[in-house]
């Protein structure tokens, strides 16, 4: 976080509240007063405005551009007023043309929210569903559209763990409660579930619902568990065809260490290692460092490597980037046909060398109302994506030392063995690999939908769909013989899947006598996936030269080659039914039951039910003489939900190749390669949530607050069988995960007016817990350096487990009054006695936290005067750790690169202690603080994520142009990251191995993630 960054930030707020200073023209002299009316957030015309002089009749509207005209005289108040908007009033004034934007109103009663299957009134929702409107999100330059959502959710946790071109983040709803099964929630994109947010543009998108409790996601049954992300595409409007470009291009630059040591320190470091080394191993240190044969090589210091021109491995791997994204769309039609067209091209190159991520997409959805009682439509969104990405971590890179340079004079790339023999690493010179090594994946996807509806009579229709959901992914790798160790290699992988579904529903509408509304839908759908992959791997060094990459250049490794074909069907039937009384009294009730060919023979089949019933006690006539309260509704819900993500065929057992010997020769066979299960069955998540929404002050003020709670029981885990099977673990339903937390989303209008001010704040908290193992009380995983995962009954999922430091042991002394490890050595951590024996052994060890933030927070403000607008957004996380084993790299293990904040305060000898807490870092004693807490870090952070400036080009000149609306905007991305004291990565959310993907799983296990880039970007987005 430079300080430059800071100031740009505040620059931009104080420039805001600048131009808040009102000023007054007067007139006395009634006049024509022409204007325009506009959308606050969209800057699109709004058509049908009506304008009134306050306190007289005279009035008029606005036509289809938001254009009006009115006589009045300067002193006169005109009033805005339109369904769905905030009414504002503004003084006519003494201008040829005046502009006026109306706010959305957030808190419309009769805002629709799209539900599975449907859609509701807001004010009749009874379940936890979150909505965010695409007002100006598509002018943000994030790579992917979840990135433009993050700190707007409350109970949406959105973490960007790795930072290259594509890369997707992490999305968790309201915690994880699977362990081998996967906690993604489902992506339905315009009723077509299954989809992948990658694959759609951020500018195609009218709005974005997330089905948080268990009662709404439940709907969509057996892959619902993870919540549902309903994802409502742009359609066209009748009317003459509008068109709409958005562009933007900018620059990205990395936000990186500044703390390197280079020259003359660097030596001195590099002597102070050997020295500690040396005398761990029982050798004297005042022998001299270089040149002596009485001091072994492997301990001895070249002063060659006091370079003049010493290189930050880190700025040389990485470099500002361009990036640049334009959408133009098309949208229009009759009362008959309407449509939408969009294309989208994006180029994200990215800050490490060689690394770009390019998108070309298209939208397009026509529908037809063919007669009162036909009608139809289709939705086609096809797009190509290609990636080039690295083939290892940046930490690789950027861990190299610094008295290596990039290049010789003769292009060849020196190593770090040229200049100090094998002490140091034989690693290559990064530039080498990078430049060495061609990774590309490219990906053509396709999501689809036709439909026909039938209106069989008033209220009543039967709406049947055909989706599509196909992907052909195609991964190409070669390296170089001089950019690869081993010598040139190569590969091929390709991927398809098709996924084709059938949904056939059935809707009824009434209102009957005395208020009571009723909306019901039954239905049925049928869904088939199919998928194939194949692998094709070169023996390494069989490559004839470095000129042809393909493998026809090359020897095929056989034995490596794969070829898997799979499929997987789900057939399902459901119901729900929505009643209100007098819009008061509202009840919600849905059923489905899915069967899925994943599950065994005795258990294909799962029910998933839920109920929901809410309160408008604002309705009341009780509450009507109280003014301060615009609306207040209580809820409450149940649903169960499952998770069927085990992959094909799990209950069965599988067969694999096998070796066996007969008559001495080795013959590859096949048998059984895993314990099948017919009883195998669904994850099941059972939830309540408990809510109210209060709107106070003409619901300027407005809060929304959740209590949930959630388990997640019959756990797809693997479990020990016995040895009799022929196999020591297999797949069943045993043990349950809990998630329990309180959501509250504040929004606030906190000026109306000439200058609007608007606020919306979120807060999430989640407790996660393991409640059942089966037969066992907790299970340990532990890595190659010693630090380990547990799942414990009791204590959040995959807790780093290991021993708690105290300080650092001085002399030989101090350890033989001290409880220890053994072989232990001055310089090593003291370990925490957990239960006071004077004894230190695996006992001792103690959950040392947990990669799951304990609390993560969002805020949004936005700011509007005349034709100026500006948008904040910011994000925080709280109780986060991480196991950032990245920190070893540079703490002088390896005689490679080194960092000031992570060699300076360890324990060099007892002359030269330190800051008395952190242990001498080597590889030889690795095992005295890798199980540790040396390397777990605070991750907690507070995020301003975007600032969006924009001003509104006066029409008097677009129209010259024959444009409706410009808008100019320059937005910033990750303007200010501020991390806890004592956080040493690139990336407070990034990890390496960091994902819960079965019972060995190490979750937020850094070893190099990417630095987060700055991206600026500055952009136009004009109608015509």
């Amino acid at each position: 976080m430079k300080g430059k960054n800071l100031y740009l930030f505040v620059w931009l707020f104080s420039f805001a509240i600048m131009l808040c200073r009102p000023f007054h023209l007067f007139a006395q002299e009634a006049q024509e007063i022409k204007g325009t009316v506009l959308d606050a957030q969209t800057q699109s015309p709004i058509p049908g405005v009506t304008v009134m002089i306050k306190g007289s009749k005279t009035g008029a509207a606005t036509d289809a551009k938001g254009q009006f005209s009115i006589r009045a005289t300067a002193t006169d108040i005109l009033v805005f007023s339109f369904i769905g908007y905030d009414k504002a009033e503004q003084a006519a004034g003494s201008g040829k043309h005046i502009y006026i934007s109306l706010q959305p109103s957030k808190t419309t009663l009769n805002e629709t929210v799209v539900i599975g299957y449907g859609t509701v009134k807001k004010s009749s929702v009874t379940a936890a569903v979150a909505k965010v409107e695409n007002t100006n999100l598509d002018q943000m330059p994030a790579g992917r559209p979840e990135a433009a959502l993050v700190g707007r959710l409350a109970g949406v946790n959105i973490s960007q763990a790795r930072s290259q071109p594509g890369q997707a983040p992490n999305i968790r709803i309201r915690g994880a409660g699977s362990i081998s099964a996967g906690n993604e929630p489902l992506v339905v994109i315009d009723g077509v579930p299954g989809g992948n947010l990658g694959n759609i543009n951020m500018n195609d998108v009218q709005s974005i619902e997330v089905l948080k409790d268990a009662s709404s996601a439940a709907i969509y049954g057996s892959r619902a568990a993870g919540g549902v992300i309903m994802v409502t595409m742009k359609k066209g409007v009748a009317g003459k065809t509008k068109f709409n470009f958005n562009g933007y291009a900018g620059l990205s630059k990395a936000i990186v260490h500044n703390d390197w040591i280079t020259g003359q320190e660097y030596y001195d470091y590099a002597v102070k290692f050997q020295n500690r080394e040396y005398t761990w191993a029982g050798g004297d240190p005042t022998i001299p460092v270089w040149g002596d044969p009485r001091r072994p090589a492997s301990y001895q210091v070249n002063d060659t490597i006091i370079s003049p021109n010493p290189v930050i491995w880190q700025d040389a791997v990485l470099s500002t980037a361009p990036i640049q994204s334009y959408n133009l769309s098309a949208s229009g039609g009759t009362d008959k046909v309407t449509y939408y067209v969009a294309g989208t091209y994006k180029d994200e190159k990215g800050t490490l060398r060689n690394t770009w991520f390019k998108t070309y997409g298209l939208r397009a959805n026509v529908d037809v109302k063919a007669s009162k009682v036909v009608e139809l439509g289709f939705m086609l969104t096809p797009s190509y994506s290609k990636l080039r990405s690295p083939s290892v971590d940046i930490a690789n890179f950027s861990k190299y030392p610094s008295f290596v340079q990039t290049r010789r004079a003769d292009g060849s790339y020196p190593k770090a063995r040229d200049y100090w023999g094998a002490v140091v690493s034989g690693q290559l010179n990064p530039l080498a690999t990078l430049d060495g090594t061609e990774n590309f994946s490219s990906t053509f996807a396709n999501i689809s939908d036709m439909y026909l509806k039938l209106n069989l009579a008033k209220g009543l229709s039967l709406r049947s769909s055909v989706g599509t959901n196909i992907a052909y992914n195609t991964i190409d790798n070669y390296q170089t013989s001089w950019g690869n160790a081993a010598g040139s290699t190569g590969s091929q992988r390709k991927s398809s899947t098709i996924n084709v579904i059938n949904e056939n529903v059935l809707s009824y509408n009434t209102t009957f006598r005395g208020g009571h509304d009723l909306a019901a839908i039954a239905g049925m759908s049928l869904q088939r996936n199919w998928g194939e992959a194949s692998g094709i791997y070169a023996v390494t060094g069989s490559f004839n030269n470095d000129i042809i990459h393909t493998l026809s250049n090359a020897t095929i490794n056989a034995a490596a080659s794969t070829f898997t074909k799979s499929s997987w069907g789900l057939v399902s039937y459901f119901s729900r039914v929505n009643y209100a009384y007098k819009d008061k009294y509202l009840v919600s009730a849905s059923i489905r039951t899915d069967g899925s060919s994943r599950f065994g023979p005795n258990s294909k089949w799962g029910y998933f039910p839920s109920a929901s019933l809410a309160w408008r006690v604002k309705q009341e006539e009780f509450m009507q003489d109280i003014r301060a309260i615009s609306d207040l509704k209580l809820r409450a819900s149940y649903g169960v939900t499952g998770n069927f993500n085990i992959g094909d065929f799990a209950y069965l057992g599988k067969m694999k190749d096998a070796l066996y010997s007969p008559n001495n020769s080795t013959v590859k066979g096949q048998a059984q390669g895993n314990y099948g299960n017919p009883d195998l069955t669904w994850e099941k998540t059972a939830g309540i949530d408990l809510g109210f929404e209060l709107g106070v002050l003409d619901n300027r003020i407005n809060l929304n607050f959740d209590y949930y709670s959630k388990k997640t029981k019959d756990l797809l885990y693997e479990v020990s069988v016995p040895i009799t099977t022929g196999f020591t673990t297999g797949l069943s339903n045993i043990g349950s995960v809990s998630n329990k937390g309180i959501e509250l989303e504040l929004t606030t209008r906190n000026l109306v007016g000439k200058f609007n001010w608007s606020t919306s704040f979120n807060f999430s908290k989640n407790v996660n817990k393991v409640e059942d193992l089966g037969d066992v009380k907790e299970r340990i995983v532990t890595d190659q350096f010693g630090m380990s995962w547990i799942l414990r009954v009791g204590e959040p999922m995959f807790s780093y487990y290991g021993y708690k430091t105290t300080g650092v042991f001085q002399n030989a002394n101090q350890i033989a009054n001290t409880p220890a490890l053994g072989n232990t050595k001055p310089g090593q951590p003291i370990i925490f006695d957990r239960d006071g024996n004077k004894t230190i052994n695996s006992d001792d060890k103690m959950i040392l936290g947990n990669f799951q933030p304990k609390a993560i927070f969002g805020m949004v403000n936005n700011f509007s005067w005349k034709s100026f607008d500006l948008s904040i957004a910011m994000q925080a996380s709280v109780g986060a750790r991480i196991y950032n084993f990245e920190n070893e790299y540079y703490s002088g293990t390896l005689l490679g690169a080194m960092r000031r904040s992570l060699v300076e305060n360890q324990w060099w000898s007892e002359a030269s202690p330190g800051n008395g807490k952190t242990p001498a870092i080597s590889l030889n004693n690795i095992a005295s603080w890798g199980a540790t807490d040396v390397l777990v870090e605070d991750a907690s952070f507070l995020a301003l994520r975007n600032i969006n400036f924009g001003y509104r080009i006066p029409e008097s000149f677009t129209s010259k142009l024959r444009m409706n609306s410009c808008r100019v905007y320059f937005s910033v991305s990750n303007a200010l990251i501020l991390t806890k004291k004592g956080f040493h990565g690139y990336n407070p959310e990034g990890y390496t191995n960091g994902e819960i993907g079965g019972v060995n799983s190490k979750p937020g296990y850094n070893t190099g993630s990417e630095p987060l880039n700055r991206s600026y970007a500055l952009g136009f987005n004009f109608n015509f």
